[in-house]
């Protein structure tokens, strides 16, 4: 009787370069253009090289200043936060910036080859279409900068979010709205709870890209009401009760509260972004224009 011979797994580094060149194969095949990379530029851009040859490559990373001149001329760079949410969450925040900041359109598949950030391995693959995956560019002619203001503050308004939906206040969760916009439209539509503890301080001692203010701003949210910022990332009210009335452009999915429906409410009226953190799941939801747009740490995405 011969002895069984056992069989080796395949290597990590042997996946990544098998799963690259299929998923470079599969774009071709389906005449798709695009493809989006989720992983460490240093590690893949130059097995990503090997294989592409007329692809628009689609980088997403959390410090895009790193990336330097080593992409190609038609490429781009797309920043997200790190932050304890899943990686198809992920790819949901990566392809709606990528089509708000005009890298690829609605219509238009891209081929995702998906890693955990900070992973040095590419282990999953799937075809994201916009129009087709996401109810905000369904129900929408189109989505313009003007309809969703994409910005270094969104992105660091997602990071804020994220952290504070993890790390919670003193050991209890938080649950709070941020209202990202014009700050004139946003007082037509919010009234302070009480008085407004950020008056009188200089602009960049509240703004959010001050590490230490942030914090004061997790102090902040166990008041109830929501957050006010200018599109500059200066935080202008904190304690804000939001009173727009609900209309029928606003629609929160089933399961979601009353400080979900008074952000997306207050959006519907206004040309604002609301970030809203759920105090019972974490879950971090987007809304623009009375709809859901993103909701990080549930399924937003569907694969096919």
């Amino acid at each position: 009787m011969t002895q069984t011979q056992k069989i080796s797994p395949p290597s990590e580094l042997t996946e990544t370069r098998l799963l690259v060149k299929y998923g470079f194969d599969l774009a071709r095949k389906l005449n798709i253009k695009k493809v989006m990379v989720m992983a460490e530029l240093s590690s893949d851009r130059k097995l990503v090289d090997k294989h592409r040859e007329d692809e628009t490559i689609i980088w997403v990373m959390s410090d895009p200043e790193a990336v330097g001149e080593n992409i190609g001329k038609s490429d781009h760079c797309v920043e997200i936060p790190y932050g304890q949410v899943g990686r198809m969450d992920l790819v949901s925040l990566a392809i709606i910036l990528s089509v708000l900041k005009g890298f690829t359109s609605e219509h238009e598949s891209v081929v995702c080859l998906v890693g955990v950030l900070g992973s040095k391995r590419i282990d999953n693959l799937l075809i994201v279409n916009p129009k087709r995956d996401f109810d905000w560019f369904r129900n929408q002619k189109g989505a313009t900068k003007e309809d969703l203001p994409i910005s270094q503050e969104f992105i660091r308004l997602i990071d804020i979010a994220l952290r504070f939906s993890t790390e919670g206040r003193e050991g209890k969760k938080i649950g709070t709205v941020f209202l990202l916009g014009d700050v004139d439209e946003l007082n037509t539509i919010g009234q302070p709870l009480i008085l407004n503890p950020l008056k009188g301080h200089p602009k960049k001692s509240r703004s959010i890209h001050d590490n230490e203010f942030v914090e004061t701003m997790r102090e902040f949210a166990a008041l109830d009401g929501a957050f006010i910022i200018d599109r500059n990332g200066v935080v202008e009210g904190a304690a804000v009760y939001l009173d727009a009335p609900v209309t029928k452009k606003v629609k929160v999915p089933k399961g979601l509260g009353s400080r979900h429906l008074a952000a997306a409410a207050a959006t519907a009226r206004t040309t604002s972004i609301a970030i809203v953190i759920s105090e019972s799941s974490g879950s971090v939801t987007v809304f623009s224009k009375g709809t859901q747009i993103l909701s990080l740490g549930n399924a937003s995405v569907r694969t096919h």
